[in-house]
């Protein structure tokens, strides 16, 4: 993260075990979920887009190929660039051991000032008088009196469900080394950590062998494997839990007002006592904590076996079998609770149980040839890919007992549904690679690759794919031979075309489902009906992409710089359309079809730059880089909406607006007094009231509705960077990592429900300060006055927030014990270090977060529904302490 310039790197949210979403070179693709757009990695030379397995502490090396010139030998899955790593392996020699050790702490930081029960109770009154002129006393809202103030609590809900002090650990050992014609490397892992909020944890342990021997002179066989096993406690983390895992428990604690305690006199859960009706119906969010129980197990095998053929002098052969085996079992009980057993009624308890097998064999001659001055290096392959995945999933309700120990004894009475499902795909490649080199000045590389996908139908199954590029060495030209200042100065430049088969199996089919019901008599028979729409003639979804770039070095190597510019335009793009609503319950993602739908711009400028230098025993290294980026959808057969919130989208893929563009009325301010609002639009009916919102009429009809919203910006960031600072005094070290990005939006959704003032749930403190009333009239904040709700809280730029920030995203402070110290104990390194993550953010984003507004609302939108908060689970700060031996 931060360290390449147009690769935007964010955790989902800030839960333990939570996965990361890598965008390289913009957003090209309106696919679902994350794999559209995300990166292909190659580890090992084995595909996958799932690296949560492989820990960072086996990592040797890790780059990124932006340039479609240099990802089209990837192929279909290289659309959004690859990431290559490379693990550690064995050398020859001496047998080397390594442990590495880290243990800190982490802290929740940011948390949004909620109003005190005593400000919560005074604008209460303030709302209840306001709405209560003119009505009916039976329709008039009861005040909160100064008999019920008494004995109140005032509860920080949103520190409550906190973990100050959560730890987290990670270990690691490894042993390696060489022994005659084998070398080995045996690695193991150990990885936890608490979730700052409760009841959320996470644990890896992940082991690797990397064995490789020579059998002949010309023939080397080896195994590299990797084993994984990780456990995970789950809590809501993002959304309302419209997406199936729960609503966020953040959310919940900010609806939660002050003044209702956590426990009664008796220890037990206060959920919505009578006695305090009027300080809202939210749940109890530590209660749900304690109640939670929803639990993953992952185990993964993933690795390959492969042989090396070397018969002649540059002819070399590779056989790789690569496996990926993985298991999933998620456990989910929901506890009845509450007042009047209101909350999981009835309790359920949900298992899913997934296996995914992939088998990936691939076979390539890579053959070197240098001829006087010309080098030429040609690759030939093929790759097949096979993956199956099977699933069972079970849903259980109304259990008679919840014992401590979590067994549940279902007293027969419940209802029980099971689905089971069995899919697969397939992929078969044929590839081929040039490389040409003159005199090591001027360069040339050509690729062609052509893949066929079963994800398509029998009609559009295969995709050809191309790139080539040209490489210009100016320093080794004669009027730049002498110079002294300059070491390199290359010329890139490059063109490729790369696919994308990102929908589901079966996507060119109907599919038919057995979850229908008709009547045959007097019985209720089962009965089959189409569940989602295919489309026989959708086809590969294409990426034609320009580079053009220069890198330059100087100085004996203490300066480089590179700088790239690159076009990339995405057509065919896979799109799950919505349709006609005449279609009924097919006409909305995900039953309707897949078809290929638009275009999109992806255009920017690339920077990096490092300098390093020394004086004396001091060493220093300044890296900085930033990117720029233009996101357009260049045509789309029609407007396609994300990012719903109740009945309506705030999001609006079209034709010349960014993917995801929220979509929605702009606040102009506040209406101040009569006159304004007889002199201005506002929504038809009850007209507003001085104190209420004020909108922006952008087609001059002199109404407001929904033909008055516009496009207001999107989660894109415009500008991305990093900055890196090395330094370095004898045996001491200090490195500083800032990254940050800048020119997104985000809708805070979370401020719609607690400053939105349509249920009685508690208000920010900044509301309560600053919000409209007659001796304080201002321009930001609508008055106090549920009724004026329909007005005020309306998804709108009042709750759409600059989410640009910079972030010392670590720092770390080192020594390293001289090495005549060590020998005498038998070590060759041994450093110590301390560390800090997610120190200081500089942000106007009133959230907890700027970075993780993922939410597992839309997820089946993918990147049309990013910066979305609902009360996200946000990043924590830590402080470690490192050990790393070597002996």
């Amino acid at each position: 993260q931060g360290r390449v310039p147009g690769v935007v790197v964010t955790q989902n949210t800030g839960a333990p075990g939570e996965g990361v979403s890598v965008r390289i070179r913009g957003t090209g693709s309106l696919g679902t979920g994350g794999t559209s757009n995300g990166p292909l990695y190659i580890v090992d030379g084995l595909p996958t887009q799932d690296i949560t397995s492989i820990s960072p502490q086996d990592i040797l090396t890790l780059s990124v190929l932006k340039d479609a010139s240099a990802a089209a030998i990837y192929g279909s899955r290289a659309t959004n660039g690859v990431v290559l790593i490379t693990t550690k392996s064995g050398a020859s020699g001496k047998q080397v051991i390594q442990i590495s050790s880290q243990i800190g702490f982490q802290n929740p930081v940011r948390l949004v000032p909620m109003a005190s029960t005593d400000q919560y109770i005074s604008i209460y009154n303030e709302a209840a008088n306001s709405d209560n002129i003119g009505q009916p006393s039976f329709l008039q809202r009861p005040l909160i009196t100064d008999a019920m103030k008494s004995g109140l609590p005032n509860i920080d809900q949103a520190k409550a469900i906190m973990r100050t002090n959560a730890l987290l650990q990670t270990h690691s050992v490894s042993i390696s080394g060489g022994e005659g014609k084998t070398k080995y490397l045996l690695s193991g892992s150990y990885y936890n950590q608490q979730g700052i909020i409760k009841a959320s944890d996470f644990s890896r342990f992940t082991g690797r062998i990397n064995v490789e021997t020579e059998v002949k002179k010309w023939l080397k066989a080896g195994v590299n494997m990797n084993i994984s096993s990780a456990k995970t406690d789950l809590v809501g983390s993002s959304g309302d839990g419209a997406g199936g895992n729960g609503g966020s428990v953040v959310r919940y604690a900010y609806f939660r007002s002050p003044a209702i305690p956590i426990y009664d006199s008796n220890g037990d859960f206060v959920d919505k006592p009578i006695t305090y009706n009027l300080f809202g119906d939210g749940y109890n969010p530590v209660g749900m904590l304690a109640y939670n129980n929803n639990k993953k197990l992952n185990d993964r095998l993933f690795g390959k076996f492969y042989v090396v053929l070397s018969p002649i002098k540059g002819l070399t052969y590779t056989s790789n079998l690569g496996v990926d085996f993985t298991s999933q079992n998620q456990r989910r009980f929901d506890r009845n609770w509450g007042t009047l057993n209101r909350i999981n009624n009835p309790n359920r308890l949900t298992v899913n149980d997934d296996r995914n097998h992939t088998l990936t064999f691939s076979n390539f001659i890579n053959y070197a040839k240098t001829i006087d001055r010309q080098s030429i290096v040609v690759l030939l392959g093929t790759e097949a890919i096979k993956t199956e995945n099977y699933g069972i999933g079970s849903t259980d309700t109304n259990f008679a007992n919840q014992n401590g120990t979590l067994t549940y004894l279902n007293n027969g009475l419940g209802g029980k549904t099971v689905s089971e499902g069995r899919s697969g795909n397939a992929l078969l490649s044929y590839f081929g690679k040039v490389n040409y080199d003159f005199n090591e000045k001027y360069l040339a590389s050509g690729t062609l690759r052509r893949d066929g996908s079963s994800r398509f139908g029998a009609k559009n199954r295969w995709g050809t794919f191309y790139a080539g590029s040209l490489g210009w060495r100016i320093d080794k030209e004669s009027f730049l031979v002498d110079n002294q200042w300059i070491n390199k100065l290359l010329l890139r430049a490059g063109y490729g075309v790369v696919g994308n088969q990102e929908i589901p199996n079966y996507a060119f089919s109907d599919a038919i489902g057995v979850t229908n019901n008709y009547p045959f008599g007097y019985t209720k028979s089962i009965g089959y009906a189409v569940s989602s729409l295919g489309n026989s003639q959708i086809q590969w979804e294409s990426s034609n992409q320009a580079n053009l770039g220069i890198d330059l070095v100087a100085m004996d190597g203490k300066l480089s710089v590179s700088v790239d510019y690159f076009n990339k335009i995405t057509s065919k793009l896979l799109v799950n359309q919505p349709i006609a609503s005449s279609v009924g319950i097919l006409s909305t993602p995900p039953n309707s079809p897949y078809t290929n739908n638009g275009k999109i711009l992806n255009r920017g400028l690339e920077l990096s730059l490092n300098y390093n230098n020394s004086i004396g025993n001091f060493k220093y290294s300044i890296s900085p880089n930033a990117a720029l980026l233009h996101n357009e959808v260049l045509s789309v057969n029609s407007p396609i909406p994300g990012g719903q919130y109740g009945s309506e989208y705030v999001t609006l893929t079209e034709k010349g607006y960014q993917v995801g563009s929220f979509y929605m009325l702009e606040m102009s301010g506040i209406f101040q007094n009569a006159a304004d609002i007889f002199t201005s639009a506002h929504p038809s009916g009850a007209p507003p009231q001085p104190g209420d919102v004020k909108f922006k009429d952008q087609n001059g009809d002199g109404i407001i509705n929904g033909t008055d919203r516009k496009h207001l910006g999107s989660a894109i960031p415009k500008v991305t960077g990093g900055l890196n600072i090395m330094l370095n005094y004898k045996n001491f070290d200090l490195s500083l990592f800032f990254q940050g990005a800048y020119g997104q939006k985000i809708l805070s959704v979370l401020n719609r429900d607690i400053e939105g003032f349509y249920r009685p749930f508690n208000v920010t403190e900044r509301y309560y300060q600053n919000h409209w009333t007659p001796t304080n009239p201002n321009n930001q904040y609508p008055r106090a006055s549920w009724s004026a709700s329909g007005n005020n809280a309306q998804i709108s730029s009042r709750f759409l927030e600059d989410g640009s920030y910079t972030r010392l995203k670590n720092i770390q402070f080192g020594y390293t014990i001289p090495k005549t110290v060590l020998q005498k104990y038998g070590f060759s390194t041994v450093r110590v270090y301390f560390s800090g993550t997610n120190l200081f953010t500089f942000t106007k984003y009133s959230g907890m977060d700027p970075e993780m507004t993922v939410s597992d609302n839309s997820k089946s939108d993918g990147d049309r529904a990013s910066g979305i908060d609902w009360g996200t689970y946000p990043a924590a700060r830590s402080y470690n302490f490192g050990l790393n031996l070597t002996f």
